[in-house]
This record gives structure tokens, sequence and C-alpha cells, in this order.
């Protein structure tokens, strides 16, 4: 909340980049690489710094959700989703007491993880945060990828999915998150430049990644 509360006064004071001086990290992934385990593994790695970090994922729905008085579910849904239709908004604004337009919900979740950002000392996972908080340093941006087929029966395997199912949720998923940051960049810049580190999970572990992240964090001064 107090984050939400500072972005109006950044807003006044100009371009918010400009407080991006404390370190943070954002990790992007292809629907069935594991960020948030990989998250909880880099946390622990950073906190022997002497600094205590924080993990933001769904506390970013929690708290786009608190701001717009709806439901978590409902914004998780729409956030991650393609555009609706004007008549479904229509539709939805007869429907609900508390109706906040896509666009509502989006900025306000992009200004949540830009204040995350800004606040340091934080791994942002997902919700585009890659495309949201490009500009800002110091930083590490990470982008978790793997061959499909590997993803497939990782995730077959991890929840017990029939292939059909979980190939159908995979496309999706994949295009929502590709859609996502996309629409954060608005053309700026290609999307593959944003990374600093892009890594596959079917060659290197989780124990590998963290190292390789934290070596360029100490490279970076950030720990």
């Amino acid at each position: 909340l107090k984050l939400m509360s500072e972005s109006f006064e950044r807003k006044q004071a100009g371009d918010p980049r400009i407080f991006g001086n404390l370190p943070f990290i954002t990790i992007s992934r292809e629907f069935g690489c594991r960020a948030n385990l990989l998250a909880t593994m880099l946390k622990e790695e950073l906190d022997k710094s002497g600094k205590s970090w924080q993990i933001m994922n769904k506390e970013i729905i929690q708290n786009a959700a608190r701001e717009l008085h709806l439901d978590s579910d409902l914004i998780s849904r729409i956030s991650g989703s393609f555009e609706r239709t004007q008549m479904d908004e229509i539709i939805s604004a007869l429907s609900s007491r508390y109706y906040k337009s896509d666009r509502k919900i989006r900025q306000t979740i992009a200004s949540v993880v830009l204040n995350t950002a800004i606040a340091g000392h934080t791994i942002i996972v997902g919700r585009g945060s890659a495309a949201v908080t490009r500009g800002l340093h110091p930083a590490i941006h990470v982008h978790l990828i793997a061959p499909v087929e590997w993803r497939l029966n990782s995730m077959m395997l991890r929840y017990g999915l029939k292939r059909e199912e979980t190939y159908k949720q995979l496309t999706e998923t994949d295009h929502k998150r590709y859609k996502l940051i996309r629409d954060n960049l608005k053309g700026t810049e290609a999307i593959e430049h944003l990374f600093d580190l892009s890594l596959n999970c079917s060659m290197i572990s989780h124990e590998e990644i963290v190292k390789i992240i934290m070596k360029l964090a100490q490279m970076r001064k950030m720990v």
C-alpha cells in the first residue's frame, strides 16, 4: 500500500525511472519453467549478503486487487488474457459494481511492478516485469526457456496432466506472456533484447542458474 501511494508522488515528479538506484531482479519464463522455485532458491543466496530480499509474484495481483476493490482472481484472469471486445466491457460494466477497464487493471499492475522495483531488493516473477522496469538500474533480467517437448514432459510429470490438455495450456500461456511483454514495450524494442540472461532449463539446473545470477549480481555490485 505504501508503494501504491508513493507512485502518485513519483508521477508528479516526472519519469519515475530516475528513482531506480536500488537493485532488483526480474524472472520471466516460458510455461513449464519453474520461476517461483528459482526465486525461492535465489532469495536464500541473496539473503546471505546481509540484506533481506523479497519475492513479488502473486502479491502483485493481490495489491492491484486491493487498489481496484476487485477480486484478485478476476484481475489475474484479465491481466493475462487477450483483449476483450468493447461489447464485453459494456456487459461487464453493467454487471459489476466495481467495474474497471482492462486497461486500468493492467496499468495498476504495471504501477505495482514498477514501484516494487524502485523499492529495491526484490525478485519480481512474471507480470511483464522486464518490460515494465526497463531502464531502471541496477537490475538483472532473467528469461527461463526450454524446448517445448521438455516443458510438456515436465508439466505432465509434475501435475499428472494429459499431453493434449498440457500442450493447449502451454501454447496459450506462452502467447499470453509474450503479448503482455510486447504490450508493455509498446514497440520500443525487440523482446529478446530485454534480458541479460536467457537460460535453458533443460540444460542447466536451478542450482547452476542461481550461481550464474549471483556471479553477475556480484560483478554489478548488487550484493
